[in-house]
């Protein structure tokens, strides 16, 4: 798979059978649906996959460049998750964090223990 920000090739990160791919340049990954619903599990998180699946499309209101999905290569589309502008496969196949975005929703919703996953998901991506 290829960034969509930079065209690098994404790395596979694994944990507790969660697959990330990781951007080592640019420090973006992408989550697919079911990687995400093992992330919700494993941090008790408020929120389905289809919750981030469900929202209506955002206006490009930061004139971001537009993504391409490295699943799929078809141009993502703009979704807004709690004030969060992220990148959504128009089929659904995940979602594309930039820099910095998972991390300010886990700030905002991870309960107060850590766990083995959000433990090495700081290491790598919060740094």
């Amino acid at each position: 798979m290829e960034c969509p920000n930079c065209k690098e090739v994404l790395i596979t990160v694994e944990k507790n059978n969660i697959e990330v791919e990781y951007c080592v340049k640019c420090k973006g990954f992408y989550l697919d649906s079911d990687e995400w619903y093992l992330i919700k599990h494993e941090l008790k998180l408020p929120f389905e996959i289809e919750d981030l699946m469900s929202l209506n499309p955002s206006p490009n209101v930061n004139k971001e460049s537009l993504k391409e999905c490295p699943h799929c290569h078809q141009v993502m589309e703009k979704i807004n998750f709690e004030g969060i502008i992220l990148d959504r496969c128009v089929n659904r196949h995940g979602i594309w964090f930039d820099k910095n975005e998972l991390s300010q929703y886990f700030n905002k919703h991870r309960e107060k223990g850590t766990s083995e996953t959000v433990t090495l998901l700081g290491e790598i991506f919060f740094k």
